[in-house]
C-alpha cells in the first residue's frame, strides 16, 4: 500500500437517482485509537457502562454531570436534520446547544449528539462522572468504536475527550443511559423539544452529505425500481399468489429485515421452502405434474380431479380451512396446521 493510501480516505462521489451527491465525510482507516489494546473500551473498560437503571439515585451527586442528547431528520427533505446537547448538574442547567447536521440519517445526528454532549460534559469543573441520555444504546457503542463507520469522526472526537479526561483522573467515569424519547423523560424529553424547535432548510448551498445517508438514498433507489418492477406479471411470474399488507395495499418486495417473506418464515429453512414453491406456483401437485408432463398423479387425495393450489386452499376437504389467504399470516396459519402441504414426500430412504 502506497503512502498515499495510508491517509484519510477523502470525499467521493456518488451518483443516486440520476443526480450527483458529493460525500463530504472522511475517514481515518489507520487511526492509531482503533488498534488492538489501544481502544477505548481496551484501555478503561472498567470506567465505561452502559446501563439502563434509574438516574435519580446519581442526579443529586455534585461531582456528577448529566448530559441529555438528540437528533432528529425531518420527514421533509426540504430542512436539514438537527442534533441538541444539553449539559445538567443535579437540576440546574449548565448549557445547551443545537445546530444543523446537514443531509444525514437518524443514527448520524444521534451520534453527533452524543459526541457534542460529551465534550461539553468533559469541560465542566469539578466532574468525576458524566451521565450522557439517549435513545439508542447501538449508538452510545459506536460513540466509542473509533473503527471506520458513517460518523467515525464523532466516534473519535469522543475517544479523545474521553481519553484525556480519564488520563487526568482515575476516579473519572462515564455512564451511558438508555431514555426512549416516546416517554419524553425530563432532561431527555426537553432535549428532544429543544431539538425540533431548530428547522433550517437545505437551500441552495451544498450540504454534508454522510455514507449512511448515499447508502439510503441507493438502497431507496434500488427499492423503488425493483417494487415497479415486481408488478409486471412477466417478471413476477404468472401464478404468484399475490398477498396484502396490513393497509390494504399489495404486499411488495423489501431490503428491511430480510423482507416481508424471510422475517416471516425465516426461522424455518423447510417451512420457508414449502412457502416459496406455494407462492410462486412451482410446487409438486398435480396441477404442475400436468402443466409439466411429468408422469404423477393430477388427482387430490380427497378425491378431486385437479389438484390446484387454489384447491389445497380454500377447497379441500382434507385440509385446515383458513379464509382466503390475503396477508402473509395467512400462509403462515396453514402451514402450521399442514405440515406437509406443498412439500416433496419425503424418500423412504430417507433421501429428498
Amino acid at each position: 500500500m502506497t503512502p498515499a493510501m495510508r491517509g484519510k480516505v477523502k470525499s467521493t462521489v456518488m451518483e443516486v437517482d440520476e443526480c450527483v451527491h458529493t460525500l463530504t465525510e472522511s475517514f481515518e482507516p489507520f487511526v492509531p485509537e482503533a488498534h488492538p489494546g489501544d481502544r477505548l473500551l481496551d484501555r478503561y473498560a472498567d470506567r465505561l457502562h452502559f446501563d439502563e437503571h434509574d438516574p435519580a439515585q446519581d442526579r443529586a451527586d455534585p461531582l456528577t454531570v448529566l448530559a441529555a442528547t438528540d437528533g432528529s431528520v425531518p420527514q421533509s427533505n426540504q430542512y436539514q436534520a438537527a442534533l441538541a446537547a444539553i449539559i445538567y448538574k443535579g437540576h440546574r442547567e449548565l448549557e445547551r446547544t443545537h445546530y444543523v447536521s446537514g443531509r444525514v440519517t437518524i443514527p448520524d445526528a444521534e451520534l453527533n449528539a452524543i459526541s457534542c454532549a460529551v465534550r461539553l460534559a468533559v469541560k465542566q469543573a469539578n466532574c468525576q462522572h458524566i451521565m450522557v441520555f439517549t435513545d439508542s444504546m447501538g449508538l452510545a457503542c459506536r460513540a466509542v468504536d473509533p473503527s471506520m463507520h458513517s460518523g467515525q469522526a464523532f466516534s473519535l472526537s469522543v475517544c479523545h475527550a474521553l481519553q484525556e479526561w480519564f488520563e487526568a483522573d482515575d476516579l473519572c467515569r462515564i455512564t451511558f443511559i438508555y431514555a426512549p424519547s416516546a416517554l419524553q423523560w425530563d432532561i431527555h424529553g426537553e432535549a428532544h423539544k429543544y431539538v425540533t424547535k431548530l428547522k433550517v432548510r437545505v437551500g441552495c448551498r451544498k450540504t454534508d452529505n454522510s455514507i449512511d445517508v448515499l447508502r439510503s438514498r441507493a438502497a431507496h433507489s434500488v427499492l423503488d425500481s425493483w417494487s415497479s418492477t415486481f408488478q409486471d406479471p412477466t417478471y413476477r411470474g404468472s401464478e404468484f399468489l399475490e398477498l396484502q399488507q396490513p393497509d390494504g395495499q399489495p404486499l411488495q418486495p423489501s431490503y428491511l429485515n430480510g423482507g416481508p417473506w424471510l422475517s416471516t418464515f425465516g426461522h424455518s429453512i423447510t417451512e420457508f421452502a414449502r412457502v416459496c414453491q406455494c407462492i410462486t406456483g412451482h410446487t409438486p401437485i398435480g396441477a404442475y405434474y400436468r402443466h409439466f408432463k411429468i408422469n404423477e398423479p393430477h388427482g387430490c387425495t380427497c378425491g378431486a380431479a385437479l389438484q390446484s393450489r387454489q384447491h389445497i386452499l380454500f377447497r379441500c376437504c382434507d385440509r385446515y380451512s383458513v379464509h382466503y389467504p390475503c396477508f402473509l399470516g395467512d400462509i403462515a396459519s396453514f402451514m402450521k396446521y399442514n405440515s406437509t402441504a406443498f412439500g416433496f414426500n419425503q424418500d423412504p430412504s430417507g433421501v429428498g
